[in-house]
């Protein structure tokens, strides 16, 4: 083989798997996803919302759950930042009596163990977040930013704090605010459905629990020249 012929081969080859991510860290998203809070905030946001006269159906809030929270205040109240620091309150209250889901931690755990950088994205506030034992290596909350869900401000901020790029991350959720901002990125989407019959348009995986992460990144690194 003439020496031409093998250095566009091995040009193509480095080009091709520069395009296929190999995993390297995971952004995460907290509620509804690591922590079985969406019944929790949900009540809490009919609760703060009651207290200034407005009724929402459970039904209408739950696809808004993952939003900031002054953004889904201000669907339906015209000062939003109350009735945020009205249903922070409530949820914080009731935080103790809200726990992970049980497979997070020995999951993670396992992730850290192998290498994996985990950053959590939440639109939760840090007073909130900072009540919670988290087996990760650092948080982005919606206090840390200036535009949460689903711009991709906070996950951009993540990746600086892993120092990766979006090939080399998966990023799981529980909600299309979290698929959004993936798919913006170019990172790889994993969607936790716990459950729940839930459809996506920008998932590129689906699965039931997060304990079937290690499985998917040992799948989506095999399948990946390197």
């Amino acid at each position: 083989m003439s020496q031409i012929s093998v250095f566009s081969i091995w040009h193509f080859f480095i080009k091709w798997s520069d395009t296929v991510p190999l995993i390297k860290g995971l952004i995460s998203d907290l509620d509804g996803t690591l922590l079985d809070s969406m019944e929790a905030r949900i009540d809490a946001w009919i609760g703060a919302f009651a207290k200034y006269g407005v009724e929402i159906p459970r039904s209408q809030l739950r696809p808004l759950i993952g939003l900031p929270g002054v953004d889904l205040a201000g669907r339906y109240y015209n000062n939003p930042s109350i009735i945020e620091e009205t249903e922070e309150n409530i949820f914080s209250k009731n935080l103790p009596q809200i726990d992970l889901f049980p497979d997070v931690f020995p999951t993670f755990n396992l992730l850290l163990k192998k290498g994996m950088k985990i950053v959590i994205v939440t639109s939760g506030r840090k007073q909130a977040v900072s009540m919670i034992k988290l087996p990760v290596s650092d948080v982005v909350t919606i206090d840390d930013v200036i535009r949460g869900k689903p711009d991709t401000e906070p996950y951009e901020k993540a990746l600086k704090l892993m120092q990766l790029k979006p090939r080399d991350v998966l990023v799981v959720g529980d909600s299309e605010n979290d698929m959004i901002p993936a798919k913006t990125m170019g990172s790889l989407s994993v969607l936790v459905k716990h459950g729940n019959n839930i459809i996506s348009q920008y998932a590129d995986y689906m699965i039931d629990e997060i304990g079937e992460l290690p499985k998917l990144i040992d799948h989506v690194n095999r399948s990946s020249p390197h």
